[in-house]
Formats: structure tokens, C-alpha cells, sequence
């Protein structure tokens, strides 16, 4: 990866630079979460004020392991937990899909690779990136696996890869939040 990362530009501006193949992974990845989580809209609900305000027929997590780290149980208890998620997957599901959209957006029409972002913007990126390292780090299990098992893996497993694009978004991850709190 050859990207130095967001910097702060202004007062309200955090500016990066991506090579091509940076900005073509992280609009593939950003697709990818539109797509999964596009995949638990509730096209079944027969109440329109329910649908307007948000308010879905879901009540259990998702099946998907990913899908389900996204869109977390919020309580340990059952009834609870679905109750809570009827009133507020929906906008869960759509915000998150709303920041993976700006980060794809952002990177599309980025001129010469240049992101050029806003508080708002940047705040949008984060959620996104975080989403996307939550997903990749479902499928490379950072819960039951160290970093340094992960280190290990052999330059032909394909979770290698996906272990290089976790940290290399780890870090783009902790450079914006830099940029964000950085006073000058």
C-alpha cells in the first residue's frame, strides 16, 4: 500500500491520497457491505407507518456471521433483544449503508486519486471503515485468533491478504481519527 494517509488541510478539510489499487479495494469492499447489508431489507412489512418510521418485522439477528456483527444484538436477553432490534435496524442498517455509499462516492470521483474530505465526510469514512474491518475481521476471526497466529499465516492462504487489507485499514482508520482531533 503506498496511501500516506488522511491528513488535516484547513480547519475542516482531511485530505488523503490513494493509488489506483488502494481506492479500487476500498470501493470494492464498500460495495460489498452495501450489498450484504441490502440483503436484510424488509420487503415483507404490510404496515406503511410502521415502514415510514422505520419500524421492521426483523426480530432476530441475522443468520450471517458478518450480517449479525453489523447489526448486533443489543441486549443479552432474547424478548428484549428483538424488540429492540423491530425499532431500530432499519435505521442501523441504512446509516451504515449510508457511509459505506459517501466512502464509495468520495473514492469514484476522487481526481488523481485525492479524497478530499469534510468533517461530516470523515466522521461518514470512519463508520464505513470500521464496518468494513468488522466484516473482515469475522472472516478472519480476530475474536479466537492473536495477531501474532494471523502474522503467521502463509504467504498462499488467501486470509493473508485479507489480513494485510485489516491492518492497512486499521491504520488508515487511526490516521483519520488523528486528523480529526488534531487542534492546529
Amino acid at each position: 500500500m503506498t496511501s500516506e494517509g488522511f491528513k488535516r488541510h484547513g480547519s475542516n478539510s482531511y485530505v488523503a491520497e490513494f493509488a489506483e489499487n488502494e481506492r479500487e479495494i476500498l470501493i470494492n469492499l464498500a460495495e460489498q457491505i452495501i450489498e450484504l447489508l441490502a440483503e436484510r431489507v424488509d420487503h415483507g412489512h404490510e404496515d406503511p407507518l410502521a415502514a415510514m418510521v422505520g419500524i421492521t418485522s426483523h426480530d432476530a439477528p441475522p443468520e450471517d456471521e458478518v450480517l449479525h456483527r453489523l447489526l448486533p444484538n443489543a441486549y443479552q436477553d432474547q424478548v428484549d433483544s428483538a424488540e429492540f432490534r423491530r425499532y431500530t435496524e432499519s435505521t442501523l442498517r441504512n446509516k451504515k449503508q449510508a457511509h459505506a455509499m459517501a466512502m464509495r462516492m468520495y473514492l469514484k470521483s476522487a481526481k488523481d486519486g485525492t479524497v478530499d474530505l469534510d468533517h461530516d465526510s470523515a466522521n461518514a469514512w470512519l463508520g464505513a471503515v470500521n464496518d468494513i474491518r468488522l466484516a473482515l475481521g469475522v472472516r478472519l476471526n480476530v475474536q479466537e485468533r492473536t495477531s501474532d497466529e494471523l502474522e503467521l499465516l502463509a504467504p498462499d492462504d488467501p486470509l493473508r491478504g485479507v489480513y494485510i487489507v485489516y491492518g492497512w485499514l486499521g491504520w488508515l482508520q487511526e490516521g483519520l481519527l488523528a486528523a480529526l482531533m488534531d487542534e492546529s
